[in-house]
């Protein structure tokens, strides 16, 4: 399968998980499927019969020469839910992206964490948003968020700030960023070693019902979620439900009684759907993690990245790395010793995993 038919079918943009695996079932491929694929097609997979037309008629809209440009122009990667540099750990959620359009680079996510919030954060949410973005940091943290205005906005500009790396999850395309304000804000996200992604198609505006569904993407991109402020319907505790049922961990900052609008934290704390936390390193102790004084996160090679990925969610034997990747065992071993050094993996029972 090329990379032409991934570029169309993620442009095109109509597939979920189940109805990509029922397309590849019947047509072998997206190449195959680009050509043959019809209206009574759609219609089979859940389409109405209006619906169906609609979306035939806009397939066969996009230009192909078109969307090579402004991908080209924007430096953007389109990763498939099968390639295997998309996030593994945003493979093991219930209906995974099945494309992300990604702009900038995607860091290793073992130690990743969604800090959500509302948009009209008080000065109490501005504070506490800022110290923990800067300890996460510290402590070797990638910082997911949304990148609306509020708690996303401040924790992407105080991870910045702090020389870490982000990544934004938008509700638009990764080229119609949203708010607009916050344009120079991805720019500076991107450049300091983070990534804006989307798994919306290009020229996609900011929709208010693609946002909950934006949110199980950062939930799923998190090892935990840490929810600031919000009301109780509020889009952060959206996230905060999703990552419960993605298995997540979840964590909330109590907030002023008085703030019934901002009631969101101290409900889900009293119901038992998250833990209350009031600095770090309770979010540390929760992941059995020794707090450490860091400048900036640790960096990784390509190959370290990769190793990092196979491994996240279970550990995994020198042998059988060996059979899955290009690397002798003498070169895996000499990496797994430097990520060792590193502090990140430690070995069981012959196997690797991520501490």
């Amino acid at each position: 399968m090329t990379d032409q038919y991934i570029y169309l079918w993620a442009q095109w943009g109509i597939l979920n998980y189940d109805q990509y695996q029922i397309v590849l079932k019947q047509f072998g491929d997206l190449e195959k499927a680009w050509s043959e694929i019809n209206s009574s097609f759609l219609e089979k997979l859940g389409f109405g019969s209006a619906k169906a037309r609609r979306v035939m008629e806009f397939k066969d809209s996009i230009d192909f020469n078109q969307l090579i440009r402004r991908i080209e122009t924007l430096n953007i990667r389109i990763l498939c839910v099968d390639d295997a540099e998309y996030p593994s750990c945003l493979k093991s959620i219930p209906n995974p992206s099945v494309f992300l359009f990604v702009r900038g680079k995607l860091p290793p996510l073992h130690k990743a964490i969604g800090i959500v919030g509302t948009r009209q954060i008080t000065d109490y949410g501005k504070i506490v948003t800022e110290r923990f973005a800067r300890d996460l940091v510290r402590n070797g943290f990638v910082v997911i968020s949304g990148l609306a205005l509020g708690v996303d906005e401040t924790a992407h500009k105080e991870t910045v700030r702090n020389s870490g790396i982000t990544v934004a999850v938008l509700g638009s395309g990764v080229d119609n960023i949203y708010p607009y304000v916050n344009r120079s804000l991805s720019e500076r996200i991107i450049r300091s070693g983070g990534a804006v992604i989307s798994e919306y198609p290009l020229g996609t505006p900011a929709l208010q019902h693609h946002f909950p569904m934006r949110n199980r993407i950062i939930s799923g991109l998190s090892r935990g979620v840490l929810v600031v402020e919000g009301g109780i319907k509020s889009g952060a505790l959206i996230t905060a439900r999703y990552a419960l049922e993605q298995g997540r961990e979840v964590f909330a900052v109590p907030n002023n009684i008085t703030k019934i609008g901002l009631s969101g934290t101290n409900h889900i704390i009293r119901r038992g759907e998250a833990k209350l936390v009031e600095k770090v390193n309770h979010i540390l102790e929760d992941f059995q993690m020794e707090a450490v004084k860091i400048k900036q996160p640790i960096s990784f090679t390509t190959i370290e990245s990769e190793l990092i990925e196979r491994i996240v969610n279970q550990g995994k034997s020198i042998d059988e790395l060996v059979m899955e990747t290009h690397y002798n065992v003498s070169r895996l071993t000499e990496v797994f010793i430097e990520l060792q050094l590193k502090g990140v993996v430690r070995e069981i029972n012959r196997k690797w995993t991520i501490i």
